[in-house]
């Protein structure tokens, strides 16, 4: 018989199952994109051609930023409060706004074309983007489809389109570069392929949709809904620019000198993108998981405690292995041809960036689920405004230092949260949430470094390093801890 307290109440259980559904639909997403990349690498074997690639998708990634301009968390919101005029009214004012402006979008990115070509002296550029405008009109309309099932916390199926949108989308890519059109350049093919990705990729969504919901696709379009959902949905489409638009400018930025550097970033982009699924996981349930218990601040805080012990407690220790090791990692996913001084000091400085961003992305859903939804706007406009105001002017001359601005801009972004915790006169449990998951890394780390000198004995430590990882972790778990117990909800 397990004692009781370590069996499972209907509220864990329910997060913890939702939580394993979004882990895995955000690492088969990840793994489908380093796939797509390793792949790309080894068909291309150029870093320079290699490097124009994915200056093209870091593009498409910031423009994405832009789509829907918060009707799709609008609707997330009035689905999940009111279903039934969610599918009457709002799914197609949601539909025909997010269309609009998918159009007025693709319309601006067809006149910055030229712009863009002749800023990064890449000629490609221009017929490329031109030829992907069609794809952000569909991409906004896939968004809504998305957020209609999101609204359902239908998780399972939130993921599964997920999964099939960068299935389709990373395939395009592929495809552009092994099966090229007529007299279309790498770049033109790339954006053709994906652009037919994202059609029936809202083709699918579309279908799904009409079988689910049902909506009422045609009819008036009210004008005071139209605004109640853009003075809802505009401040939180404002605050995920900020918080994601950092990679893609950082990208682009030095993409401006050297292409090159571009695939170094972008592969190291994508090995820490692995270990920021943790994080992003944790924020999706964190949020109703304190939300529920709001009015108990003891309990609120022990839940918020909670959620940062154990997004720390898996995030340390994969951060510290990509520190300890990124040529290795970088040479085993993308080829040896990828792997030089830079790119490992590329890879140690974005892992310890997507730790520091942990702090503000995860704070911002706690304070969040007790009715604080400041902070996570502006400790993200911290993070931002250092690369905004000096990464544009030294990126040229030093690819390096420009991301040490980014990692140093998230890390000034954790303290600044700390400070809203303080503020909103909410402080957490700082040494259980962050000290002691910190120990068994600190031992695993001592030991896989004292192997380093072991030579030929240092597989061995590598794996004692991680025996002792587990063992650690389960030491400081056994031991009691204080706080309230999470209690199973009242039945309704």
């Amino acid at each position: 018989m397990l004692n009781r307290n370590f069996m499972l109440t209907d509220t864990q259980r329910f997060l913890l199952r939702n939580v394993s559904i979004i882990v895995l639909g955000l690492f088969i997403n990840q793994m489908l994109q380093t796939v797509g990349s390793i792949v790309l690498a080894r068909v291309l074997d150029d870093p320079t051609k290699f490097g124009q690639v994915n200056l093209l998708l870091q593009i498409f990634g910031m423009a994405s930023l832009f789509l829907n301009v918060g009707f799709n968390s609008s609707l997330i919101y009035t689905f999940s409060r009111k279903p039934m005029e969610a599918v009457q009214t709002n799914f197609r004012v949601a539909f025909f706004g997010s269309s609009l402006f998918g159009v007025i979008f693709g319309i601006l990115l067809v006149l910055l074309a030229p712009i863009l070509a002749n800023y990064y002296q890449l000629p490609e550029l221009k017929g490329a983007l031109i030829l992907s405008s069609i794809m952000f009109v569909f991409n906004s309309i896939i968004n809504i489809g998305v957020a209609s099932f999101s609204g359902n916390r239908d998780f399972g199926v939130q993921a599964f389109f997920m999964v099939i949108t960068t299935t389709l989308a990373t395939s395009g890519t592929v495809v552009g570069v092994l099966l090229p059109i007529g007299s279309l350049n790498l770049l033109e093919n790339i954006s053709v392929w994906m652009s037919v990705g994202a059609i029936l990729t809202a083709l699918f969504i579309g279908w799904k949709v009409e079988r689910v919901h049902n909506p009422k696709w045609f009819g008036g379009i009210p004008f005071q809904e139209v605004r109640s959902m853009m003075a809802y949905g505009l401040p939180s489409w404002a605050g995920n620019i900020a918080k994601a638009f950092q990679q893609p400018f950082l990208v682009m930025m030095v993409g401006s000198s050297s292409v090159i550097a571009v695939g170094y970033l972008s592969n190291g982009f994508r090995i820490t993108g692995f270990i920021g699924i943790i994080t992003w996981a944790f924020m999706i349930v964190t949020f109703p998981f304190v939300a529920e218990s709001a009015q108990d601040l003891k309990e609120s805080k022990h839940r918020g405690t909670s959620c940062v012990r154990y997004n720390n407690i898996f995030l340390y220790p994969l951060t510290a292995l990509i520190c300890l090791y990124p040529d290795q990692i970088n040479g085993f996913l993308f080829g040896e041809s990828f792997t030089s001084g830079d790119s490992a000091a590329y890879i140690r400085l974005m892992a310890l960036g997507v730790l520091f961003s942990s702090v503000g992305r995860l704070g911002g859903s706690i304070l969040a689920g007790i009715g604080k939804t400041k902070a996570n706007f502006w400790v993200m406009i911290v993070a931002g405004i250092f690369v905004i105001a000096i990464v544009p002017f030294i990126a040229a001359k030093s690819p390096v230092l420009a991301v040490c601005i980014y990692t140093g801009g998230w890390a000034v972004s954790a303290l600044a949260m700390i400070g809203f915790f303080y503020y909103e006169k909410f402080p957490l449990d700082w040494w259980k949430a962050y000290g002691q998951p910190l120990l068994p890394t600190i031992g695993m780390m001592a030991i896989m470094e004292a192997g380093s000198f072991a030579r030929s004995w240092y597989p061995i430590f590598i794996i004692a390093g991680l025996i002792g990882l587990l063992l650690l972790t389960i030491m400081i778990e056994k031991r009691p801890h204080t706080g309230t117990d999470v209690h199973t909800p009242a039945a309704q």
